[in-house]
């Protein structure tokens, strides 16, 4: 074999080396993107409700009770009204209810109750359990011991012992009141599930 035919042969041989690394070098870099992403997405899932607010952002969520037809959950763009409400409903005869704004502007969490045999409507907020599965926040000073069982990171301990405490002092001030009665951790990944009246809608 001539000197020439054995550089060649050493040159190829490097040559494949290399394209090996390199190939290995690529497959190492996607799977450590790909699990970075998967970690990421996890941690800030399961971080808080945040992560299942996306909707929030661009509209609200409101109930609609009272009207068998037409009961349910809706999805309105920010700034919607309860004429707004109703047409999306497929309520077009308002005529006959009474002391009612149409034009009054609603917010997540809000409840309209249509009672069409006094024809009145009236306003209030949905049930907590409702308000936690659309990632809505509840309120500290109004949650049922029951209510606060459903959040995730307090149990039946936890619960007995906030509404113990709100007996106590009257009421929270503020939901960063909670660290009083709880370890800082266990209060990091439960304060965005509540919120007090007027803190926070």
């Amino acid at each position: 074999m001539t000197v020439l035919g054995l550089f060649t042969i050493t040159s190829i041989m490097d040559l494949v080396k290399r394209q090996i690394y390199g190939a290995i070098g690529i497959v190492a870099v996607a799977v450590f993107i790909y699990v970075a992403r998967d970690v990421s997405q996890y941690i800030y899932s399961s971080g808080s409700s945040v992560a299942c607010s996306e909707y929030e952002k661009s509209g609200i969520i409101v109930e609609l009770a009272g009207d068998e037809s037409h009961d349910g959950i809706y999805f309105l763009p920010q700034r919607a009204t309860v004429n707004d409400l109703f047409r999306k409903a497929g309520i077009n005869d308002i005529t006959g209810f009474k002391d009612i704004d149409f034009g009054k502007v609603l917010h997540s969490g809000d409840m309209v109750v249509c009672d069409r045999t006094q024809y009145l409507v009236t306003l209030g907020d949905v049930a907590a359990p409702v308000r936690l599965a659309f990632c809505m926040p509840i309120d500290l000073n109004k949650a049922t011991f029951d209510d606060l069982v459903l959040v995730p990171g307090i149990g039946r301990k936890t619960a007995a012992r906030i509404i113990r405490f709100r007996k106590e002092k009257e009421g929270f001030s503020g939901v960063d009141t909670l660290k009083r009665i709880m370890k800082e951790k266990r209060y990091n990944r439960i304060k965005d599930y509540l919120y007090v009246g007027g803190s926070s809608p």
